[in-house]
């Protein structure tokens, strides 16, 4: 079994790290003798010239013999290595090294071996090892009774044991969690692999594997050609399947991975990824189909049932040079289920976005042009209304120079889109069908079927001024303009924006001033911050209002992160219009001990001319929003943080008239002892003209630190108007230093009535070094 990202760390070249015993002789006029002998043994892995010193009790020297005897805690240092040992001997007449007892070689990269007893021919080559130990700088452990080394290459382990625990502090003999133990271990350096044969993975001392042979890269190399971690998982459409990749380094700069698998109910399924790094950039290729053996399994769905099913991946970026660069990221599937029921991505996205680009980053501009195709993945998607856009363009600059004191900048947008049908949405029981005029109160419009173009340029101004007392006075002005084209292929959605075929300008000036003032107290328990903010912006109407499509900017959210946006809305293709102040004040402490807290209330009021927010569009929006009265909606915002473990926050909006809460959301994030976690609480107000009922709910995560190696891990969403919960999970999970260990469960319910929940189970295991495993299994509540 081989990882692309092999860890391992064997005995590589033992004999060369006792390379520094020659300098037994350095005390004595023989050391020339003793040292010409090996080295030019020494000088492919050495610098025989570096300067070595000798430690010893007692240094004995017998010329007749031929011998240099170092006795009593010897320690030679030696061109980064150190060796240790009670006694060594170099014999010159055998051409031999001998060291013995508590011998302790550490060698340049940290990698540390013991032994009782290192025999060595003089040239390093070849020799054994007794009672061996390693510790190699990743803590991995390795001990066997006996090595042997020939040709200068291969090491050969006899009753080898190889493991990355730790050992037992209280117990060193105890068995460790896992080790491996082998008749014969390899270690073929010109190879870069290391062998095992007869070979029995253990638990706690236990055989729970036999495995006659494997094999892993040595952990020098950082790629090998070899087999993966293989994967297995059981559905009741697939039944049992199992995967193995294999990975080919081809070269240093690109490698390909096969993953032939099988199922026992659909039967084989083919993965191959291509990778390819190159001196500006890299891409990747990833492909997978099955021809399936029983399509009948995924009736009902209205796809997913066809013989053949796939889906292609590719990405890839390049710079061409140091502001600009280029890529795309594509995903197509034959299906939009095949992903997940083949498990391809466990994420769980709900579409896949594909694209091309070209970006440039500049000092104080930023350009940015793309295409992007959008592939629904779940029920709810229907392929023909979602949007190919291509492209959009957007650029932003900022004057490097101040122009009348001030920033002066613009911005750029085109955006270019085609849809076949029209995307309409039910507001009321009765909906869109058989709908022929235009009633927003029971139908909304999302997107346009046909084609729709908008160019669209902002060009700002702004200055900040500070007076003697602390007042800041940001004085700004821009302009607005935009140019649009629209072709409708739906008689209904031509209605909703007022034409078949509609070419649009549209310029909006506006002027405004934003004043802030800063009170800061310095107190005996901290600092107090209390800030008044109001911005006056003054524009004309608008005559175009709801006469483009508003395909970009749906999602309009009014609260206290966007009051005094200059404009609120999400897109470019509504604009706020009319003239407007915003006003609110914000509070902030930050006392002695460190806590700290926030608070901000705010208000948007209507000064002049047409509330854009009152005039719905072809999706309504701007109702339902808290702008769409004379004086908005009151927004709120408090956080605090009293402690480094505990983090709390609440944002709402109230009801101007009545102080009615229509949307409410508390969050906590915090630890304490063993225990840490989240839960969020939200509340929202059904928003009728956009076919939103109240939602409210409850969504948190928890992880119980059970003691130093095992974890709990849960949670869940929880709809408390359909007294239900949407999903939720638990977990255990062990990790030490060379294993780790989940299973989780979860279950998640469809929001489609009458379908059962999907639960799931899911186990992972991984041997630090060695690789990992893992297992699932899908299945609904009618199996």
């Amino acid at each position: 079994m081989v990882a692309k990202a092999p860890r391992l760390r064997f005995l590589s070249g033992v004999a060369c790290v006792i390379a520094g015993t020659v300098a037994l002789a350095l005390a004595h006029p023989s050391k020339a003798l003793a040292q010409e002998g090996i080295a030019s043994a020494l000088s492919a892995t050495t610098d025989p010239n570096a300067p070595m010193v000798v430690k010893a009790t007692e240094m004995i020297y017998d010329n007749d013999g031929k011998t240099v005897t170092a006795l009593g805690n010897v320690q030679i240092y030696y061109d980064g290595r150190v060796l240790q040992a009670d006694r060594v001997v170099y014999d010159r007449a055998a051409s031999r090294l001998k060291a013995y007892g508590r011998v302790r070689i550490t060698d340049r990269d940290g990698t540390v071996t013991s032994a009782d007893e290192f025999d060595l021919t003089d040239d390093f080559r070849e020799g054994f090892v007794r009672s061996l130990r390693l510790q190699t700088p990743d803590r991995t452990r390795f001990a066997a009774e006996r090595a042997e080394r020939s040709g200068g290459n291969v090491t050969v382990f006899e009753n080898g044991v190889y493991t990355a625990c730790e050992p037992c502090a209280e117990n060193p003999e105890k068995p460790p969690l896992w080790q491996v133990k082998a008749a014969k271990i390899i270690h073929n350096n010109a190879e870069k692999m290391v062998y095992f044969e007869d070979a029995r993975l253990e638990f706690f001392g236990v055989p729970m594997a036999y495995l006659p042979f494997f094999s892993a890269p040595d952990p020098t190399v950082k790629r090998k050609s070899g087999v993966l971690t293989p994967k297995f998982y059981v559905t009741s459409q697939l039944g049992v399947g199992a995967e193995v990749p294999y990975f080919f380094a081809l070269a240093p700069n690109y490698d390909l991975t096969l993953t032939p698998g099988v199922t026992t109910r659909q039967g084989p399924v083919m993965s191959a990824e291509w990778r390819h790094r190159m001196l500006n950039g890299s891409y990747s290729i990833r492909a997978t189909g099955a021809f399936q053996l029983d399509p009948d399994a995924y009736a009902g769905r209205g796809s997913g049932d066809d013989d053949f099913r796939g889906t292609l991946e590719t990405r890839g970026e390049f710079a061409i040079n140091q502001n600009w660069s280029w890529g795309w990221d594509v995903t197509l599937a034959s299906d939009k289920y095949f992903r997940s029921d083949y498990a391809i991505d466990p994420s769980g996205r709900t579409e896949a976005v594909s694209s091309l680009y070209l970006t440039g980053i500049g000092t104080k501009s930023y350009f940015d042009l793309r295409s992007y195709y959008f592939l629904g993945l779940t029920d709810a998607d229907v392929q023909s209304q979602l949007p190919v856009v291509a492209p959009v363009l957007d650029y932003d600059y900022v004057s490097d120079k101040p122009v009348f004191g001030g920033e002066l900048g613009w911005n750029v947008n085109f955006t270019n889109l085609a849809r076949e049908s029209a995307d309409f949405d039910n507001v009321s029981t009765d909906g869109c069908v058989g709908l022929l005029a235009v009633d927003k109160s029971k139908c909304i419009l999302h997107g346009i079927s046909g084609s729709y173009s908008r160019m669209s340029a902002n060009l700002y101004w702004k200055r900040a001024f500070t007076d003697p007392i602390g007042q800041v006075w940001t004085p700004f002005a821009y302009l607005r303009g935009d140019l649009a084209w629209t072709k409708v292929e739906s008689e209904l959605a031509e209605k909703y924006v007022g034409g078949s075929e509609e070419f649009t300008a549209r310029g909006l000036p506006a002027i405004g001033l934003e004043y802030r003032y800063p009170l800061v107290s310095h107190t005996s328990f901290g600092t107090q911050l209390i800030e008044p903010i109001a911005q006056v912006i003054l524009r004309p109407n608008l005559a175009q209002v709801g006469k483009l499509p508003n395909e970009d900017a749906q999602s309009l959210l009014f609260d206290d992160t966007n009051i005094f946006a200059w404009d609120k809305f999400s897109g470019y293709d509504r604009i706020e219009d009319g003239s407007r102040v915003n006003a609110g004040v914000q509070y902030t402490l930050r006392t002695n001990s460190g806590a700290t807290f926030n608070a901000m209330i705010g208000q948007s009021y209507v000064l002049g001319g047409r509330n854009p927010y009152q005039d719905g569009d072809m999706a309504n929006v701007g109702l339902d929003s808290g702008l769409d009265t004379q004086s908005s909606d009151i927004v709120a915002r408090f956080a605090a943080q009293p402690t480094q473990n505990l983090s709390l926050s609440a944002r709402m909006r109230l009801d101007d008239d009545t102080f009615d809460i229509k949307r409410l959301e508390l969050a906590a994030v915090g630890s304490l002892g063993r225990v840490s976690g989240d839960i969020t609480y939200g509340r929202y107000v059904a928003q009728p003209a956009l076919g939103l009922d109240q939602r409210e709910g409850i969504r948190t995560n928890t992880s119980v630190q059970l003691n130093q190696n095992w974890a709990a891990k849960g949670g869940f969403l929880y709809d408390i108007d359909a007294d239900q919960f949407s999903t939720a999970s638990f977990g255990l999970a062990y990790l030490d230093e060379c294993y780790e260990m989940s299973l989780t469960a979860s279950r998640t319910f469809s929001t489609i009535a009458g379908e059962d929940p999907v639960d799931k189970i899911m186990l992972n295991i991984s041997l630090r070094t060695l690789g990992e495993a893992s297992f699932s299994r899908t299945l609904s509540q009618t199996e």
